[in-house]
């Protein structure tokens, strides 16, 4: 009985203790993510002192616990504490060795020994670098430069030379240290550079438009490496003189040896030179290339063609396509002989080009409105089958497409893809995008960790992971909101993916994201606008930066030209219009909505005309609507003659019906 009460007592106290550990592991449980959110809280502010103390409040028994050593190790590294940082980076490393973070945490340590002048240890850490996949990899080079150039120049000038030339060859690589690169190459005194490492530095200059170091070192060369940027430099500089001059005793000798990309570039520079007309201009240069066989006349045939009337550019769209039929320009150049062919009433051969593109090109930008305007070609031969049978096609391979878009109009027998309904409302969500699980590619493991911490705030973890995930990438800019960056990184993923993701899925909702909803539904309801056709403009405008300001000087959401905003705060009575800030968005989207309106006004609520207006102008639209003899609405678009205002009716309804197919 003694013993049994000892028994007792024993097993009473350890029940005890073990209830008093569950309720702290409880109470940690219950704190640790509120004691994170605030690190990140801080740690975002620039408070990494405070941020630092909060990730340390979080225990050895939470989940978040590892993670929580990896943000202290970030906060002090930023902070400047670079031995509290290598303490907490070695811990972390020690504890996940294989974690998704350990790259990221190998190259700061690295950088951190650097700092602190332990070279051997930095260098022990960057060489641990080895994946080729990895971005920390090109710029590990450049510290290890920065570490031997006291030691070893000739060791130190190959890292600086791999970094940039690494930066040169591999456009995905970062660029954040290729001027520093370029200096601390540049400054090795008592090295012989070889002419490999003379143009890759004077590359690196270029790029960073230093163009007067840049010409220092091209001086040093050959003219047959570096012609092409030493006209580049100078055309740049200012010194138009010097480039013409080039130019015109360089062209031929050189003209095969540079890459097409610089040539390109020469070719629109020289014939900016030019004096005459633009049409001129281009026919000189077509006739320089003739003349002297200089390469990229594919090049100079199209942007020459592009400059001529349909049926006039006929003949140098086939010539250019029999010559070059593998060139980037050959797809469309057999789209506008086919487009000919269509326009002149000769739809046996416009069939037979039709065909003879799909059969050499069945992935080509221009292949959507070939199957469409062949398609349209069997509507009009009452060939219904085989009408359905290609505009099915073409819904199903490119099903966000304009020409798509249309087809599948034409399919459903609607005849309002360009018209607008005054009754929508986009509506207004109340989340936010989710995070992309399914397009995100990460393992569950990981997938639960990045997704723990996202929904504490601390989005910079992304850039931390081991991932290369564009739509990712996206999501996380658009919680940054940096818009226009996170739309144009979902629409490039979108384009690049073989199998287009489903419409309702994040990455249409990242590439077609609704911003103002409130504003332009109000604006839409009292200017009786539909609102997805405002919205569907200023996307297509200004990819929702409200500090966008083109080339011509249009500015703001909805790209307003000064006088445009100007004559409608006029209209609108506004006072002390001469001193507005027309770049406020919500400003802009008042007068932009106001003029649309006005349009709508003078185009007898005409949405396709509407649209063209917006973007070409209304002396032009008029012009058009008098000179464009066809009672097909497709013709109409089609036979638009500016390649830009053409280019913007198809985005813009493009867009519109992609919006309604997304939120509606």
């Amino acid at each position: 009985m003694k013993y049994l009460k000892y028994i007792f007592g024993i097993l009473t106290l350890i029940i005890i203790i073990l209830v008093m550990v569950l309720i702290y592991n409880d109470k940690i449980s219950r704190n640790s993510p509120l004691f994170y959110k605030q690190g990140v809280e801080f740690y975002n502010k620039g408070d990494y002192q405070n941020a630092y103390y909060n990730f340390g409040k979080i225990k050895w028994i939470s989940p978040l616990y590892n993670m929580a050593i990896y943000k202290q190790a970030k906060s002090a590294q930023k902070a400047g504490d670079y031995k509290t940082a290598v303490l907490k980076y070695e811990l972390f490393l020690e504890k996940q060795p294989n974690s998704v973070f350990e790259k990221n945490a190998k190259y700061n340590l690295a950088k951190c020994y650097f700092y602190l002048k332990e070279y051997e240890n930095a260098k022990i850490r960057l060489e641990q670098l080895t994946d080729e996949n990895n971005d920390f990899i090109p710029q590990k080079d450049y510290f290890l430069g920065l570490i031997e150039k006291s030691k070893d120049k000739e060791k130190a000038a190959v890292y600086f030379y791999n970094y940039l030339k690494n930066t040169q060859t591999d456009k995905d690589v970062s660029k954040d240290y290729v001027l520093l690169a370029a200096d601390e190459l540049a400054s090795l005194s008592g090295i012989s550079f070889n002419n490999d490492y003379i143009k890759t530095l004077g590359i690196a200059y270029y790029e960073s438009k230093k163009y007067d170091e840049a010409l220092k070192y091209f001086s040093q060369l050959p003219l047959d490496e570096c012609w092409d940027y030493i006209v580049l430099s100078n055309h740049y500089m200012g010194n138009k003189l010097i480039a013409k001059k080039l130019i015109e005793s360089g062209l031929r000798q050189y003209s095969k040896i540079i890459s097409p990309e610089n040539l390109y570039q020469i070719y629109n520079i020289f014939t900016s030179y030019m004096m005459n007309s633009k049409f001129k201009n281009w026919q000189t240069m077509y006739n320089l290339v003739e003349e002297y066989d200089l390469a990229g006349e594919d090049y100079v045939m199209y942007k020459l063609a592009n400059l001529m009337a349909v049926d006039k550019s006929v003949f140098i769209y086939k010539e250019l396509f029999e010559k070059y039929p593998q060139s980037k320009y050959a797809p469309e150049s057999l789209w506008n002989i086919f487009w000919n062919s269509y326009l002149s009433g000769d739809l046996v051969k416009a069939r037979e080009y039709a065909l003879n593109h799909l059969k050499l090109y069945p992935n080509s930008k221009s292949t959507p409105k070939i199957m469409f305007w062949l398609g349209k070609i069997d509507l009009a031969e009452n060939k219904i089958s085989d009408a359905n049978s290609i505009l099915s096609k073409l819904s199903l391979k490119y099903p966000d497409n304009y020409y798509a878009l249309r087809a599948e109009s034409i399919l459903n027998k609607k005849n309002d893809f360009f018209k607008t309904n005054k009754k929508n409302v986009i509506p207004i969500l109340k989340n936010q995008i989710d995070f992309p699980i399914t397009l995100s590619e990460l393992e569950i493991k990981d997938l639960k960790l990045i997704n723990t911490l996202f929904n504490m705030g601390d989005y910079d973890i992304w850039l931390d992971a081991d991932f290369k995930n564009t739509i990712v990438d996206s999501w996380f800019e658009y919680k940054k909101e940096k818009k226009s960056r996170s739309m144009v990184m979902a629409r490039d993923y979108i384009s690049d993916s073989e199998i287009k993701p489903p419409l309702i899925s994040e990455a249409y909702k990242l590439a077609y994201p609704l911003y103002y909803v409130e504003e332009i539904n109000i604006a839409g309801k009292k200017l009786d606008i539909d609102p997805f056709i405002i919205l569907s403009i200023i996307r297509e405008e200004s990819y929702f930066d409200e500090n966008s300001i083109s080339p011509t000087g249009a500015k703001g959401l909805m790209q307003l030209m000064p006088q445009t905003a100007n004559y409608m705060a006029s209209k609108l009575k506004m006072d002390s219009f001469e001193d507005i800030n027309f770049e406020n968005p919500r400003l802009n989207l008042f007068l932009g909505c106001n003029y649309v309106k006005y349009l709508y006004e003078r185009f007898n609520n005409n949405d396709l005309y509407v649209i063209a207006a917006y973007n070409g102008g209304e002396g032009s639209v008029n012009k058009w609507i008098k000179n464009i003899k066809t009672s097909d609405i497709d013709e109409f678009v089609e036979r638009v003659p500016f390649d830009e205002t053409r280019n913007y009716i198809k985005k813009v309804f493009r867009t519109y019906h992609l919006y309604k197919k997304i939120y509606l």
